[in-house]
């Protein structure tokens, strides 16, 4: 039979049976950061203390959480005056969130209310790019009707102008022939 430390019996009590291996290295090293920190671990006047601890490591506590417990703990030890911590709320609560925690969940799911939902979403997502595109469909309708349409001007008023410039010409034009009478 192996013997347990003050500390990793209170891992075992609180968890309730033995710790599997990965549990183990988890317990191990929670218990090792306490040292570093300072904290007497297996000094019976903190057994309080790495309860709670251990309390938040099997009921999943957020490692964050139990650190800043642990800091706090660390604090509290310091002080010479520190006095006995009452775990009795602590405790009733975890237990009374241990029970609201086991309590099966059921959910219905609406079909017409995720169908609506995906309907919304499907359209949502092409109307962008549909606007995006019909956009630019427009953009290249104008710019080929104002091609065409300076295309045709200028074939249509082409004859015009040469006979334009024509007239130009002749009126601007020196008179070659030689004058009589002069």
């Amino acid at each position: 039979m192996m013997a347990y430390s003050n500390s990793e019996q209170v891992f075992m009590d609180v968890l309730g049976r033995l710790p599997t291996e990965d549990e183990w290295k988890d317990v191990r090293s929670l218990l090792g950061i306490l040292q570093r920190t300072g904290f007497e671990v297996d000094d019976p006047s903190n057994a309080p203390h790495v309860t709670l601890f251990a309390w938040g490591w099997a009921r999943s506590t957020p490692r964050a959480d139990v650190l800043a417990a642990v800091k706090a703990a660390v604090l509290e030890s310091g002080k010479a005056e520190a006095s006995p911590v009452d775990l009795t709320p602590v405790i009733a609560g975890l237990r009374g969130l241990q029970e609201v925690a086991a309590r099966p969940v059921s959910a219905k799911v609406d079909e017409g209310v995720v169908r609506t939902a995906v309907r919304e979403a499907v359209t949502s997502a092409l109307r962008e790019p549909i606007s995006l595109a019909s956009m630019a469909l427009l953009g290249v309708v104008i710019a080929v009707a104002l091609f065409v349409g300076s295309w045709w001007g200028k074939r249509q008023l082409e004859p015009t102008v040469q006979m334009q410039q024509q007239m130009i010409q002749k009126l601007t034009a020196p008179d070659h022939a030689p004058r009589a009478g002069k």
